[in-house]
C-alpha cells in the first residue's frame, strides 16, 4: 500500500483541505450532470464557450438567439417541436448549471494549486500528480463537448459511449483527488502486522 505523503518542513492540512473541497466541488458538478441527463437538458447549449459562455443569455433577444439555435438541432424537431421559450429557458439553466460548476471546479483547483507552489506548500513529489490531475480536468472539459456534440447533427441525445467516458473520467479525477487527500492525513503506525496492513 502507499505510505502517506510526509514533508517535514510542509504544513499539509491546508493542501488536503483545499483537495477535499475540489472533490466536494465535482461531486456537486456530478449530481447536477445526473440531474442534467435526466431532464434531457444536455443538449439545450448548442456552442462550446469555455470563456464567453460563463455569462447566460442577458436579453430576450439574446433567449431568442439561443432558443433559435436549438430548434435548428433534431432533439428539437424530433422531441420537442413547439416547445415555448420559458420551457427552453428551464433545460437550458440546467446544461448552463453544469457548466459553470465545471468552470467553476477547475477553478477552485488551479488557482490555490498555483498558491501553494508559490508558497512552497506541496512536496515535490506530489506537484506532478496534482498537475496531471488538473490536466485531466481539462481534458474532461473538452470530452464533455466531444459527447455534446454527438447529438447535435444525428440521433435526439449524445452517445451513449461518450457518455460513459466523460463519466468514467469524472469519477477518476473524484477517487484521484480523495485518494491524494486521504495520503495526505496525519495517521499513527498501525500496530497490526504488515502482512495484515498489506
Amino acid at each position: 500500500m502507499h505510505e502517506p505523503i510526509k514533508a517535514s518542513n510542509v504544513r499539509l492540512g491546508p493542501v488536503r483541505l483545499w483537495l477535499l473541497l475540489s472533490a466536494a466541488m465535482i461531486l456537486l458538478t456530478l449530481i447536477v450532470g445526473g440531474a442534467t441527463r435526466l431532464t434531457e437538458s444536455g443538449l439545450s447549449i448548442v456552442e462550446w464557450k469555455p470563456v464567453t459562455g460563463v455569462l447566460p443569455p442577458l436579453s430576450q433577444a439574446e433567449w431568442q438567439a439561443e432558443f433559435a439555435k436549438y430548434q435548428a438541432i433534431p432533439q428539437y424537431r424530433e422531441l420537442n417541436r413547439g416547445m415555448s421559450l420559458d420551457a427552453f429557458k428551464t433545460i437550458y439553466w440546467w446544461e448552463w448549471s453544469h457548466r459553470l460548476l465545471a468552470r467553476l471546479t477547475g477553478v477552485v483547483f488551479l488557482l490555490p494549486l498555483l498558491f501553494f507552489l508559490w508558497r512552497g506548500a506541496i512536496p515535490p513529489g506530489l506537484r506532478w500528480r496534482l498537475w496531471r490531475i488538473f490536466g485531466a480536468g481539462a481534458a474532461l472539459g473538452a470530452v464533455g463537448w466531444w459527447m455534446v456534440s454527438s447529438g447535435l447533427t444525428q440521433g435526439v441525445s449524445v452517445s451513449q459511449y461518450r457518455l460513459a467516458f466523460h463519466l468514467t473520467l469524472a469519477t477518476a479525477i473524484y477517487a484521484a483527488i480523495l485518494w491524494t487527500a486521504r495520503q495526505l492525513a496525519d495517521q499513527s503506525p498501525s500496530m497490526a502486522p504488515a502482512r495484515l496492513r498489506f
